[in-house]
């Protein structure tokens, strides 16, 4: 179903031309017909001969109404701009153009209506003022009907170029990511609550659940309706009436957005949006830094704060890119067009394409870490990509742009493609571009050797303190990581990580707290000092016997003593022979040879018993699993 969008100023005969081609009137509501004019947005249906069925909306013309006009002509795959011959080119013709212009509108065609009205001449006239306004935008060589919907002068010809429309145009793209902006919601008796909207990116079917979003509430689909027939399943670009199994029908409300996907949680966290957005030439207002705007996507209409990147302001007619706060949840996709206008005048002053979603506003010292934006403008999908892994680094191919206005499968041709162009690396399922990745990965070597250089009795660093020092997110961490000792770079240790040719050394106060707890042990073969005691020798002591223990220089015996690693080995040594030769070892053994108390007799025991070098039989201690190894 292909769907046609009127655009163009209050009373130039919107409505009654797509009256006169539907036989329906899409000003349905009383306030609409007592004023004689479209406030909201109708809908109607045009058969063709080839029973192709071409949708209309007809949105009103007035600037009062001109929120409920972008709605409309959001969802579109061509507008019809009509212009009365009497009035000519009126300031809501200007308004929607630039309107439909900025939503990136692809086909067009433009009516001439009301020409019973005025003669030849003035028609001529009136014909090459239009050309002039529409040159160089896509309607420079949209073809001009003139007609009269009064009449029905010349509405053949229309009719002959809609009849074609549907062997000519691509119908909207099916993305496999549905979202239906809400624009009516009403309750029908023995149904319940019901929306209505143009479908995008996807399909709806019957029984499917789906996301209500901003109540962030699942739902299901009962029926579907589309051009006054039930259907099982509507497909992108039909207008589509859903009606869903117990869902409380006050969170049905227009602006809202029915969505296939669940994955919702990174636009609830991330509730700043950077906008590209190209001022309209005529804006009656510069965009300043901390101006209120409201941004309108699809039938939504927000409110909320600006913040410029880089200008203090954006001058009408000039392009750029802005970071929005709205007061309420925001949906779009990444590449979605937006339309922004003023709360005080209410007017239209630009709009332009989603770039991304953040967390917050963005500081002015951090806005070099925004140049990926940059690439954004203009967005195709390959720069997309590129700009994400500017952004990011490297993504699980199966992370790449879920809320882009691509489809998956798309993004990953496109990964196939750039991959084997060698534009981009794979590594383990992730996805890197060579430059960024480069530079991410050198700040996160230099970050751990720095931390290896300020504590360098250390002999490698565990995960979790690997976390606390680099400035990337956890995931980072654990691929950095694995890449690094793919190449070499890094070499793990049991649980701890240490750049290839880092080497352990002691300086300034771990160095004497070294050398004065090495002498306690070696004066004090076996009965040294516990732990807690050596810990008081000095201020780096925890460092210190961190490297003695790490090189190996002692063991660690329980919790509470070191012995000088050759000690330990002689006392083993003792246990193993003893037992060998008497098929057991008292605790006196251990006191008598090494003149020592239970103090460290017990806790030596223990220890043995814990490596398996030993068992305990009553008060005696015989061979353990490991007493051969």
């Amino acid at each position: 179903m292909l769907v046609i969008g009127t655009a163009g100023h209050i009373d130039h005969g919107k409505s009654a031309v797509v009256k006169r081609l539907t036989n329906t009137d899409p000003d349905r509501l009383p306030e609409e017909k007592a004023r004689g004019m479209t406030i909201d947005l109708g809908f109607a249906f045009y058969t063709t001969p080839e029973n192709e069925t071409i949708a209309f909306i007809d949105v009103p013309g007035h600037e009062r109404f001109v929120k409920n006009m972008v709605s409309g002509v959001g969802g579109i795959d061509v507008v019809m701009l009509v212009i009365a011959a009497d009035d000519g080119w009126m300031p809501q013709s200007e308004e929607h153009f630039q309107i439909v212009r900025l939503l990136k509108i692809k086909n067009g065609i433009i009516l001439i209506n009301k020409i019973d009205l005025v003669d030849d001449e003035w028609l001529s006239l009136l014909e090459s003022e239009i050309k002039e306004k529409v040159a160089g935008s896509f309607l420079e060589n949209a073809p001009i009907v003139k007609v009269s919907a009064q009449t029905g002068l010349n509405f053949d010809e229309l009719q002959t170029y809609l009849n074609k429309l549907p062997t000519q145009i691509k119908s909207q793209r099916d993305i496999g990511k549905p979202r239906l902006y809400i624009d009516r919601s009403f309750v029908r008796p023995g149904i319940g609550g019901v929306v209505t909207g143009t479908l995008r990116g996807g399909e709806l079917t019957v029984g499917q659940t789906v996301k209500i979003f901003p109540a962030d509430v699942d739902a299901k689909i009962r029926s579907l309706h589309s051009n006054n027939l039930d259907v099982q399943t509507a497909v992108p670009g039909q207008r589509t009436a859903v009606s869903f199994t117990g869902i409380d029908k006050d969170i049905l409300e227009r602006g809202g957005v029915i969505l296939s996907s669940h994955n919702t949680e990174q636009l609830f966290d991330n509730k700043v949006l950077a906008l590209a957005i190209e001022m309209l030439p005529h804006a009656v207002v510069p965009l300043e830094d901390r101006r209120r705007m409201l941004c309108i996507i699809g039938t939504t209409e927000v409110e909320g704060e600006v913040r410029l990147l880089e200008k203090k302001q954006i001058m009408p007619g000039e392009k750029g890119i802005i970071f929005f706060k709205p007061d309420n949840p925001l949906y779009a996709l990444l590449g979605e067009k937006w339309i922004g206008r003023l709360p005080t005048p209410m007017v239209t002053i630009g709009g332009g394409e989603v770039l991304d979603y953040l967390p917050y506003f963005p500081r002015k010292k951090n806005y070099d870490s925004y140049s990926y934006l940059q690439e954004r403008t203009n967005m195709n999908l390959e720069k997309l990509i590129l700009s994400e892994l500017q952004k990011e680094f490297i993504l699980p191919k199966e992370n790449m742009l879920p809320l882009a206005d691509y489809s998956e499968k798309a993004v990953n041709n496109q990964i196939k493609n750039m991959w084997q162009k060698k534009v981009i690396q794979i590594f383990e399922g992730h996805i890197y571009f060579e430059k960024f990745f480069t530079e991410a990965i050198n700040i996160f070597k230099k970050d751990i050797e720095k931390h290896l250089e300020e504590n360098a009795h250390l002999n490698g660093l565990l995960l979790e303190q690997i976390e606390q020092i680099v400035s990337y997110e956890k995931n980072k961490v654990h691929i950095f990581l694995k890449y690094l000792i793919s190449t070499g770079e890094l070499l793990k240790n049991n649980d701890k990580y240490i750049p290839s040719g880092q080497k352990m050394i002691l300086k300034g106060a771990v160095k004497n707290s070294y050398e004065l707890i090495m002498r306690e042990l070696s004066e004090k073969k076996y009965t040294p000092p516990t732990i807690q005691n050596l810990i008081h020798i000095g201020k780096q002591a925890r460092n210190a016997i961190r490297f003695i223990v790490d090189t190996s220089q002692a063991y660690k015996c329980g919790s509470d003593f070191l012995f000088l690693t050759d000690v330990w080995q002689e006392i083993i040594l003792f246990v193993k022979d003893t037992i060998d030769k008497n098929n057991e070892l008292k605790v006196s053994d251990l006191k008598e040879k090494f003149e020592m108390s239970r103090k460290y007799t017990i806790p030596i025991l223990e220890e043995t018993d814990r490596l398996k070098i030993t068992a305990r039989s009553g008060d005696v201690r015989i061979k353990g699993e490991n007493f051969e190894n």
